[in-house]
């Protein structure tokens, strides 16, 4: 049983890098959040609601990381800085298997940094470090109208 709370959140996370459609194709794989907890716990990150609420930014990264740009062009293209497809049926089957093979190489390793490790030797890349996405919060990246609506909006003002 997926947790809800969890799913709205990683999808508000989604929704920095994809458009709609491909948010709720994601959402709906039956490991999605099995994946996004166990990149959370190699990144050092405690996986719950609120956790994944401040890490909106690290959800978008590590999921262009790690699903999309494995991804080939046929099925995705990038609209107005946003994934989308006009493949919905083949899109789910190269995410599943994007999905895959990140478990073929996670359940092979040892230790977080040895997956890294594998992980970005099996593609050719260099060590991915998402040390920026993990230091910024959910309220970090507000702009500054919507930091102080928040707090006019969470204020007590007695007037």
């Amino acid at each position: 049983m997926h947790n809800i709370d969890d799913i709205i959140e990683i999808k508000r996370g989604l929704h920095k890098i994809c458009e709609r459609e491909v948010v709720n194709i994601i959402a709906d794989l039956d490991r999605c959040e099995e994946f996004y907890r166990d990149l959370f716990l190699t990144y050092g990150l405690n996986y719950n609601t609120e956790m994944i609420r401040q890490k909106r930014t690290f959800v978008g990264a590590v999921t262009k990381y790690f699903i999309m740009d494995r991804l080939s062009d046929d099925c995705i293209n990038i609209n107005e800085g946003k994934y989308e497809t006009s493949n919905k049926k083949e899109l789910k089957k190269l995410l599943e298997n994007a999905i895959d093979a990140f478990y073929s190489i996670f359940n092979a390793c040892d230790s977080n940094e040895d997956f890294k490790k594998k992980y970005a030797e099996h593609y050719n890349e260099k060590v991915k470090d998402f040390s920026k996405e993990i230091s910024e919060n959910w309220d970090d990246s507000l702009s500054d109208f919507a930091k102080t609506i928040k707090k006019v909006y969470y204020s007590k003002n007695k007037k």
